[in-house]
């Protein structure tokens, strides 16, 4: 069995951004996504044949879970590690992800991938998706689309056939050639910015002209995105996402470790550190003559403090952002060990995710 079908693809455009990855990456005739295709596909070759069938049907579910499933079993296997998918476990009858045996070590995994996004965020997120598809299809013949506000206003779905119609008679109305010389001499601040709004959301936009060799020929119509922020950090999404892991099979009698994935750009390690141990506090003595200050761990995480020892149950936890297309760039991960573990683990990763999965330097790319 192979996870995408045999076949001829003809699909060489960008995936929508509402659009199934699973479809996407069987569909596509991209050479950078042929390259992704046949590695997840190598991995999965080798994954046990008796879970196959039910892996692929999760593929096209859950792409981004079942994916991460797939990358810490080719992970653990690289490291040298025999693994057996869904073991029994005795008195439940609940099962862990993996169970990883090498000579006289043993120990249990459980992976997790967290979004970070509530359902209401999801369903945000899908409606901004949907936009976004709409958008990519007014006409883009001249020009670009230089998004700098979109404002949702309920939580219904706005109609993407106004809004294309709408813009696309504003932008029918201007002359690249004046406007081209416009920003030219007055700066990108001159350019007129162009508005939707109607009880459903409000868009603001500017519009990039197309050099003129690149004229009259069809393209997605946005050419940059507006800026998002996040204020805080994701710490309090690990811890929990952890709690629900911790004590999910009862006692193992051997280690266990939890793996989570975290989608960012790079991996944070302060973010992992306090989820784990807590934030930072401030300390001091009440002797005024020593006070002594320092700045301590407040053992307020998923492990604990040696005066709140929490989660023995669980001997590690490993952190990654791996996804299919920063294997050999801005992939990471780092394991910590729980000093307070009722079965400790021996468990050392140091080398890259590039190394231990041989993945080469220009990936995806070659």
């Amino acid at each position: 069995m192979t996870l995408f079908d045999q076949k001829q693809r003809t699909l060489l455009g960008p995936a929508r951004n509402n659009s199934n990855s699973y479809t996407y990456y069987n569909d596509s005739a991209r050479k950078d996504v042929g390259v992704v295709r046949d590695l997840v596909e190598s991995w999965f070759e080798k994954y046990p044949e008796e879970e196959k069938e039910e892996m692929r049907s999760r593929f096209k579910v859950t792409f981004d879970d079942t994916f991460y499933e797939l990358y810490i079993f080719t992970l653990f296997t690289a490291l040298g590690y025999k693994l057996t998918v869904h073991p029994e476990i005795p008195e439940t009858d609940k099962k862990p992800d993996f169970k990883a045996e090498k000579g006289n070590e043993h120990f249990y995994i459980e992976v997790k991938y967290i979004t970070m996004l509530s359902q209401n965020e999801k369903g945000q997120k899908r409606r901004e998706n949907e936009l976004l598809d709409g958008l990519n299809k007014i006409d883009a013949t001249n020009f670009l689309l230089s998004l700098k506000e979109i404002i949702f206003k309920d939580q219904s779905q706005p109609s993407n056939k106004l809004i294309i119609n709408h813009f696309n008679k504003l932008i029918g109305e201007i002359d690249p050639d004046a406007y081209t010389e416009q920003m030219e001499k007055l700066g990108f601040g001159s350019l007129p910015v162009l508005l939707y709004e109607d009880d459903k959301v409000r868009i603001r936009l500017t519009l990039l002209p197309k050099v003129a060799h690149k004229r009259g020929v069809q393209s997605r119509a946005i050419g940059s995105f507006p800026i998002i922020t996040q204020i805080g950090n994701d710490s309090s999404d690990i811890k929990t996402a952890l709690e629900r892991k911790a004590g999910r099979y009862g006692k193992f009698n051997a280690p266990y470790i939890i793996c989570v994935n975290k989608q960012s750009i790079s991996l944070d390690l302060i973010e992992l550190q306090e989820s784990l141990y807590g934030s930072m506090a401030s300390t001091w003595s009440t002797d005024p003559n020593n006070r002594d200050e320092k700045l301590e761990l407040s053992g307020n995480g998923f492990f604990g403090s040696l005066k709140n020892k929490k989660a023995t149950r669980v001997s590690g936890v490993y952190l990654t952002n791996a996804n299919t297309a920063n294997l050999a760039s801005t992939a990471d991960h780092a394991f910590r060990h729980n000093q307070f573990a009722e079965f400790p683990i021996n468990l050392v990763i140091t080398n890259s995710v590039k190394d231990i999965l041989s993945i080469k330097e220009n990936y995806p790319y070659d």
